[in-house]
């Protein structure tokens, strides 16, 4: 029986017994009921979870790492050696402070109070319209999308990508390589559409309804900075206008950034329609209540019941539980994130596993249960998991260049000084001059660091290095707990890994997946295409993963297999080296 079926169960049985009930006896009696429901749900998942661990053999935990890609994880290495990498932030060149906000910036994030003033704020005395419905709307949508041009839209989206702005530069020149969007658009697209879920047996979250611009989502920590990669979209989105959603354009973005990289992408279908507010994230978790206040309605998602790992540090950041009060359903380990704690559980002293001369005691085994534990409960399996995590940390990199206190790290807009489009720095000051606050002077996760060496370019990189390579624990300048290759020589010295990353190899099951991708690369890019398009595709009202290609060949008939995209030259998405 599924841990969904028991919730289903369960809730649907409360349910009949509280509409005989009125009395205050026998409502105290369904409270009772509710209660011992929750406890039992409670004790499953914690009965998933350790057969989950119980699978993992740790018998080998101090065993050298072999050429067939076992890796050792958390080994006793050298003390480490000075000079990393990633405790110096390139110097910019001179300039001019930055240019402000990208232009049509506000069409892409709203703040609270302006995304439902009419929802929980009073209603001013010309009260708007009624509200369309769904079906009303999703009528209007198709067919004004029949006159959308697809290639049209991909080329625009594909000079975009490689074009930098100064409103908010291009990741790429840091790293040796090209100025290229594609990896933070490939973000964008995984943390829109990655907040679907199957909750109580019933679908929530997914891109559709475009309300990763709204509250609550533009306040979650897991989305800061992404309002710049909207604010680099919202001229397309001005340029094609009711014929192009939000939903669909940001689910697009992150394709044809993979597709122009060189990367897998064999097909996508539009018709996501957008909703008019934010409303229905509210369900997934309030993280930040920055653009409005308790008095107006706007309270934070506390998870009130959650889990260590037996081997993890009590004081560590504790995990949220998929079954919270009243059977509200927490996908992710952390309301704000769209999944797992990057940088995994810290161990306790006391495991035989620590090194006290590390700088850091994450154990990327516990990582790998805790990634499973959350993904399955966004409904994908370990291959599917192992593909999505290895497409989607090959492009771009992670921000955390700059060290500072009392920072605004504060959504929806995440920027130092209101109206500034910097990112969260110190006094708009990390960094000096036009860069200030921007490319080699950013902060988004904390993590410092690409995760190939070609981070505009499509490659292999990614499994091959995490697999073979040998890591140990760095700090980024942030102070983000990471990994750095204990071979200071090696052609990836400059690359870093999450905890999560080291999962991959860490784990006995992703370990066999993770060697088999990286033995065939046409089965790991079949593999990252079909989650993809699954991913993409998902929602509340299109919760199967062909149910959006379906409506769409019925209705306005506008998929694409991109077979209108020229083939390009090797090597000209980035540098080689």
């Amino acid at each position: 029986m599924t841990l969904g079926f028991i919730l289903l169960s369960l809730a649907a049985s409360s349910t009949l017994v509280e509409a005989t009930c009125t009395t205050d006896e026998c409502q105290d009696e369904n409270a009772a009921l509710l209660q011992s429901s929750v406890k039992q749900v409670r004790a499953a998942e914690e009965l998933m979870r350790d057969d989950d661990a119980a699978d993992y053999d740790d018998s080998d935990v101090n065993a050298p790492k072999f050429d067939d890609g076992v890796f050792q994880v958390n080994p006793v290495q050298p003390d480490p050696v000075p000079g990393n990498p990633f405790q110096t932030t390139p110097v910019p060149s001179p300039g001019k402070p930055g240019f402000g906000r990208c232009p049509d910036y506000d069409l892409g994030t709203l703040p609270a109070h302006e995304s439902f003033k009419h929802w929980f704020l009073p209603v001013d005395e010309n009260p708007p319209m009624e509200e369309e419905d769904f079906y009303t709307r999703k009528k209007k949508y198709h067919k004004k999308l029949k006159s959308l041009d697809i290639q049209k839209l991909y080329e625009d989206l594909e000079t975009l990508m490689f074009t930098s702005q100064d409103c908010w530069p291009a990741d790429g020149p840091q790293d040796g390589d090209i100025p290229n969007y594609a990896g933070l658009f490939e973000r964008l697209t995984w943390h829109c559409s990655g907040t679907f879920r199957i909750s109580g047996g019933l679908p929530e979250g997914g891109c559709e309804g475009g309300r990763q611009r709204f509250w609550p989502e533009n306040e979650w920590i897991d989305n800061e900075n992404l309002d710049k990669g909207r604010g680099l979209l919202a001229p397309i989105k001005k340029k094609y206008g009711d014929s192009l959603s939000w939903g669909d354009l940001m689910t697009f973005a992150g394709t044809v950034g993979i597709k122009a990289s060189g990367g897998p992408a064999d097909e996508f279908c539009f018709g996501r329609v957008d909703d008019p507010d934010g409303k229905d994230s509210v369900t997934l978790g309030v993280d930040g209540i920055n653009g409005c206040s308790p008095e107006d309605g706007c309270v934070s998602t506390e998870c009130a019941v959650t889990f260590h790992w037996h081997e993890q540090d009590p004081t560590d950041h504790p995990m949220c539980n998929a079954t919270q009060n009243n059977f509200r359903f927490q996908g992710s380990h952390k309301v704000g994130l769209i999944y797992v704690y990057p940088d995994g559980p810290q161990l306790k002293m006391t495991e035989p596993e620590v090194n006290p001369s590390w700088v850091h005691q994450r154990s990327a085994r516990l990582s790998g249960l805790e990634i499973r534990d959350t993904f399955h409960r966004m409904g994908w399996n370990d291959e599917e998991t192992v593909a999505l995590i290895a497409g989607g940390h090959t492009l771009g990199r992670a921000h955390g260049a700059c060290s500072f206190t009392n920072a605004n790290m504060q959504g929806p807009y995440f920027e130092s000084q209101e109206g500034s489009g910097r990112g969260p720095t110190k006094d708009g000051l990390c960094g000096e001059g036009k860069l200030a606050g921007f490319g080699p002077n950013t902060v988004s996760s904390g993590f410092e660091g690409p995760w190939t060496r070609t981070p505009s370019q499509w490659n292999y990189e990614y499994l091959q290095s995490t697999l073979f390579e040998q890591w140990e624990p760095a700090l980024s300048v942030y102070g983000g707990d990471q990994w750095w290759t204990v071979n200071r020589a090696s052609p990836n010295n400059a690359t870093m890994r999450t905890t999560a990353d080291m999962a991959l190899a860490a784990d006995d099951k992703y370990r066999q997946i993770s060697i088999a991708f990286d033995k065939n690369h046409t089965l790991f890019d079949q593999a990252f295409a079909a989650a993809w398009r699954k991913m993409v595709d998902r929602s509340k009202r299109h919760p199967g993963a062909n149910d959006l290609k379906k409506e769409a060949k019925k209705t306005h008939n506008k998929c694409t297999d991109f077979k209108f995209v020229k083939p390009k030259r090797p090597g000209m998405y980035g540098n080689k080296r």
